[in-house]
């Protein structure tokens, strides 16, 4: 599925929201014990909760779980977040990350599983991509950047790109249309192409 029909989705899925809060639901479904595992009901919790305490969810059941999350809506929410920044989401590159990537795919002991990230350089980070791409974890992607950005700052950025296109074409049409519209000159922006989490 391409960023545009995600994004699309993500369109549907913000309708279906304000249609729930016309509705006012206050119920929640037990159906969502089939399509979430336990540790994604904890995830929820946490999500609309963040005084509560991980270990306290521990000795929870599913069902009060459940009934701590409240209502259909909540469920709404929190799938609406998560798809939303399943979109946006680039590779951190930290060292928790790259063990369980490595330990995840079960290939023979590469280099780059032990390798301090920190002391990886340009051909370490090129490996890694590479590597994420040909186990289907990463896809190349346009985005539209300030022209102060340079190329090896685009993942480090603190206001990262929140749309992402498919193709160079779509992104350079946004481009242009960030100059007619939005009131910036075409040498403010440029297009970069980078790796996103699929």
């Amino acid at each position: 599925m391409n960023l545009k029909q995600r994004r699309l989705i993500g369109h549907f899925l913000e309708m279906l929201e304000k249609r729930m809060e016309n509705q006012g639901v206050q119920k929640i479904n037990p159906v969502f014990l089939k399509y979430f595992t336990r540790t994604e009901l904890i995830d929820i919790v946490l999500w609309l909760y963040t005084n509560y305490d991980k270990h306290f969810l521990a000795d929870k059941s599913d069902m009060e779980l459940l009934e701590l999350i409240g209502d259909d809506m909540n469920v709404l929410q929190f799938t609406i977040h998560k798809w939303n920044e399943s979109i946006s989401s680039l590779p951190t590159m930290s060292q928790d990350e790259v063990h369980e990537f490595f330990d995840a795919i079960q290939i023979d002991p590469h280099y780059l599983r032990d390798k301090p990230v920190n002391e990886w350089d340009e051909y370490d980070v090129s490996n890694y991509y590479s590597i994420l791409f040909k186990h289907g974890k990463t896809r190349r992607v346009f985005a539209i950047f300030t022209s102060d950005v340079d190329d090896k700052d685009k993942y480090a950025v603190t206001t990262k790109p929140s749309y992402f296109f498919d193709t160079q074409q779509e992104a350079e049409t946004e481009l242009k249309h960030l100059v007619k519209k939005k009131n910036f000159k075409k040498e403010d922006l440029k297009i970069m192409s980078l790796w996103k989490i699929n």
